[in-house]
């Protein structure tokens, strides 16, 4: 009975199932023929080295240094501790500290001053006022001088004595 409906369809549509099922056994013979693609994912990038806090500091100070001191200031035009601090922890360790020297030096835990390490705040009382830095490597720290601009210094004969507390904000 198929035969006899094929025979009484016109010579076009009788060609239409051929073709259709020409084309089914192409897409059928040449799947088994291709060779399957393999997809691989990228090799993940090389992780950046890790930055010491020291070595962010340093690029911290190279940044900042001979920076005027400036009363209440917070950018390159001039600086005062507290500002330069504040903005050394939010560009270097993306931490937001308090604008003052006293309210800075209440973040974080106290820590002996046998266990400084770099990025601990050193808190100060000079010349009737409080004063504030970040320690840099063993007993130097970045902080705004009244005179000299930012600049380094060491707990010495005149900063030891003066000082009044160190905290640890960094983990």
């Amino acid at each position: 009975m198929t035969d006899v409906c094929l025979l009484r369809m016109s010579p076009s549509r009788r060609i239409f199932p051929l073709l259709a099922f020409l084309v089914l056994l192409a897409v059928l013979g040449l799947g088994g023929c291709a060779k399957p693609v393999v997809v691989t994912p990228p090799s993940p990038a090389p992780a950046p080295p890790e930055v010491s806090v020291g070595e962010l500091l340093r690029t911290q100070y190279d940044t900042w240094r001979g920076v005027p001191h400036r009363i209440g200031g917070t950018d390159k035009r001039g600086v005062d501790c507290s500002g330069l601090v504040r903005s050394v922890f939010r560009d270097a360790f993306h931490v937001e500290l308090p604008r003052t020297s006293a309210e800075q030096s209440r973040v974080g835990r106290s820590v002996p001053l046998g266990e400084i390490r770099p990025g601990d705040l050193v808190y100060f009382s000079d010349k009737g006022g409080d004063h504030i830095g970040v320690i840099m490597e063993n007993r130097v720290f970045l902080h705004s001088s009244a005179t000299l601009g930012v600049m380094l210094s060491e707990l010495d004969g005149y900063w030891l004595p003066r000082l009044r507390r160190i905290q640890r904000v960094l983990p």
